[in-house]
């Protein structure tokens, strides 16, 4: 059950000893290496270090000197999202301290004392997700290498591994099966709808549907950033968890735009991947986030996507609502044009309406 923690490396942060003894002990027992730091000054020169060898921190928030909060904020802007981050409390109730650890960039939290089972099965899940960022970032290295020679095999491995990528937050959420394939095509269809009619002919070729209908499944990458008590709720999210919810649009655009700056050159997908996963939950009359942004300063592509995210979201099936109808879905995209939607793209989605049918049927969930 936590393999995954066997030789794994985790740095634990408290300014109580009796604490860090306790972790090292329940660590041990599954084979991990504690790596211990008595303060949040001790646990920086510690990754200054090692570094990405860390697979997992877990911190204490409350300590003399830097807090954990600091902490995590510290390491997002050093080391970006790749190493998972655990915030430890003894407060129970303190809901402000532990939403302002999670928007400092932490993973998850647990409340102090630990128990065991919970410490090592959410510890287990950090570590997977890190593997899997390790994964991921040694193929890019691998495709790399091999892009002058093999252009075209890295274009296809490329797509494919960065569907996969995107894949990790879907399968956090079980009741999204085949989400990302019905936005690929929805995204697609209204393009090259666009491509021929309306104002954005312009703007739309067909490199901007080749772009859109890979970029646009990565849309919710930053969910993998959301801890799974606020992702995975049945019911209906408290205000503080709606708003640990919206930080996956910018963990996703943050995630995308390192990616970006990594790349030798210029990728006009990666950045249409940015602009969607920043943007496709901003409205045309700004009253959507993370931003605010309205009109025409929404990245065309974010604005396509918002028409079939919600559409996919409306007709789907979840635990706290039934589908909606064609008919229903299509009427609420229509009534809100010219607040929510940009009025063209609702044109568009209208035009297209047969087909993204089709898509829906053939894209069934499972």
């Amino acid at each position: 059950m936590y393999g995954v923690l066997l030789d794994s490396s985790i740095l634990i942060v408290d300014d109580v000893e009796n604490n860090l003894d306790v972790l090292d002990i329940i660590f041990s027992r599954v084979g991990a290496r504690s790596i211990r730091a008595s303060s949040g000054e001790e646990a920086l020169e510690i990754t200054g270090i090692k570094g990405r060898e860390i697979d997992l921190v877990i911190t204490d928030v409350s300590m003399p000197g830097m807090s954990g909060i600091t902490l995590t904020s510290i390491l997002r802007e050093t080391l970006g999202m790749e190493i998972p981050i655990i915030i430890l409390t003894a407060n129970a109730k303190n809901d402000a301290q532990l939403s302002e650890g999670l928007a400092a960039g932490a993973n998850d939290y647990l409340h102090k004392p630990v128990n065991e089972v919970e410490l090592l099965a959410r510890s287990a899940s950090m570590v997977r997700l890190k593997r899997a960022f390790d994964d991921n970032a040694t193929l890019q290295k691998s495709l790399e290498l091999k892009v002058i020679e093999r252009t075209v095999e890295v274009e296809i491995i490329r797509d494919a591994s960065m569907f996969g990528f995107a894949k990790l937050a879907e399968l956090r959420d079980p009741e999204t099966g085949g989400h990302l394939e019905r936005i690929a095509e929805y995204t697609k269809a209204i393009a090259k709808y666009l491509e021929k009619n309306g104002s954005y002919q312009e703007q739309v070729d067909q490199p901007f549907i080749r772009d859109i209908h890979r970029a646009s499944p990565l849309h919710d990458i930053g969910k993998v950033g959301i801890p799974d008590n606020v992702l995975l709720k049945p019911g209906k999210l408290t205000p503080d968890e709606f708003e640990i919810m919206k930080r996956h649009a910018f963990i996703g655009g943050r995630t995308l735009n390192e990616a970006e700056t990594r790349l030798l050159t210029s990728n006009s997908f990666i950045s249409m991947a940015k602009e969607i996963a920043f943007c496709h939950h901003e409205k045309w009359d700004g009253s959507g986030y993370p931003g605010g942004i309205k009109g025409e300063s929404i990245p065309l592509a974010a604005r396509i996507m918002a028409v079939a995210d919600v559409y996919d979201a409306l007709i789907s099936k979840r635990v706290y609502k039934d589908a909606f109808s064609e008919e229903t879905t299509r009427s609420i995209i229509v009534k809100s044009s010219g607040t929510h939607f940009d009025p063209a793209i609702v044109e568009a989605f209208v035009a297209v309406k047969n087909e993204f049918s089709r898509i829906r049927a053939t894209f069934q969930e499972s």
